[in-house]
């Protein structure tokens, strides 16, 4: 396989339609030739939601989740469809992120797809174990970007790669949805984004397409992780101080 390469900063371009043949769309990285499997296989790993989780692998260690893409859109912060604030801060290795039950929501927590991803994926996290810890589906961070292009200011259609995650802590919370005035349960989580300076400060999409490999196990599959994670399978979060990022260079120009 040929490696696929994203950076920290770099700015995709996120179309539905576009064809994953294509490395670069309308002069940024094309987000589908970056997430695609190689011979297009396996289902897209889609942006629609917030939290999207491809679907379980069964190899021969047990289930996993390869991955789970969380999407971040500051635009819609206090609306109706998105009443919350996510806080990303990369220059300190911390992102606070908020789950996917909205004030409309009917069910208990976690009957969302992307709240029951991340309530399955916890444990693993959480786990003192390490057979647990390579199951754990990595969290690949993105942020919508507003670019100019074409003497337009387009709030859609593309994203920024904020680097990869692990899940420290999950907690139950209350918000409020300032336009209506209700109260509403969520999930928060504080995700610890790793140092992948050993990678370029860039990942190699090889990883997640091994992840969703069924006939490699966990191990396996991690032959392309960056250092960082693999340390924090070995140790656990004993390891994060380590494993952090700490400072973040200028966004410099797209692959």
């Amino acid at each position: 396989m040929t490696p696929r390469i994203v950076r920290t900063n770099d700015i995709l371009r996120y179309a539905r339609d576009a064809s994953p043949l294509d490395e670069t769309l309308d002069g940024y990285l094309n987000y589908y030739f970056v997430t695609s499997s190689p011979d297009s296989s396996l289902p897209r790993i889609q942006l629609e939601r917030g939290i999207n989780a491809p679907a379980n692998v069964h190899a021969s260690d047990g289930k996993r989740r390869p991955v789970v893409a969380l999407r971040s859109s500051p635009w819609k912060a206090g609306h109706a469809t998105n009443p919350w604030y996510d806080e990303f801060d990369l220059n300190r290795g911390h992102v606070r992120y908020y789950g996917d039950h909205k004030p409309d929501t009917r069910g208990p927590l976690g009957s969302t797809a992307g709240n029951k991803a991340l309530l399955e994926a916890w444990p693993l996290y959480a786990s003192s174990g390490i057979h647990d810890r390579l199951l754990a589906p990595p969290l690949l961070l993105f942020r919508s970007e507003t670019v100019e292009r074409d003497g337009q200011s387009l709030v859609k259609g593309h994203v920024r790669f904020c680097g990869v995650g692990i899940i420290q802590r999950l907690e139950h919370v209350v918000q409020k949805d300032e336009t209506k005035g209700r109260s509403f349960p969520n999930l928060a989580l504080d995700v610890a984004v790793v140092d992948i300076s050993d990678r370029g400060d860039a990942i190699d999409m090889r990883w997640i397409d091994d992840r969703r490999t069924a006939k490699l196990d966990s191990l396996q599959a991690n032959r392309y992780a960056p250092l960082s994670w693999s340390r924090w399978v070995r140790e656990g979060h004993q390891a994060l101080p380590r494993v952090r990022r700490s400072g973040v260079p200028a966004p410099g120009r797209n692959s």
